[in-house]
């Protein structure tokens, strides 16, 4: 079996970048000479939107027929990325005073699944001028 679309690869990348987001640690917290990792499973709105955002892109892969929902799907997930993200940076900075971002963890996990899913989405506008173009042809 051969994957012939490369935005599926891409997908799939980033379902393993979002669940590595929902595993990371956000930032770390000094309290008295002793270190807290702030985790992305200690703030449950963050889990459950990085898991559905996760699930969405599952669905997303499988929906290769319909290509202009699959290119809404994807606009819908890479928004909730871009949520996800700023809702970790306002954690971080506003709801966790001392609260030092680790820059290896969960944000850039983030800004990478979205990189990921911003090539899939050129993948698929790839797909959909094929597709007009062999219309046209027609």
């Amino acid at each position: 079996m051969q994957i012939q679309r490369i935005q599926t690869v891409y997908l799939i990348i980033t379902i393993i970048l979002i669940g590595m987001f929902c595993t990371s640690s956000l930032g770390s917290l000094t309290v008295e000479e002793s270190i807290t990792q702030i985790m992305v499973k200690d703030y449950p709105v963050l889990l459950i939107v990085g898991i559905a955002t996760a699930v969405l892109l599952l669905i997303n892969i499988f929906l290769f027929k319909n290509l202009r929902l699959q290119k809404r799907v994807t606009l819908i997930s890479m928004l909730l990325m871009a949520t996800l993200c700023v809702s970790a940076l306002f954690i971080i900075y506003g709801a966790v005073p001392g609260a030092q971002m680790l820059w290896v963890g969960g944000v850039l996990i983030l800004i990478g699944a979205m990189l990921f899913a911003l090539l899939a989405y050129n993948g698929m506008k790839k797909d959909e001028k094929k597709l007009r173009d062999s219309d046209r042809i027609r």
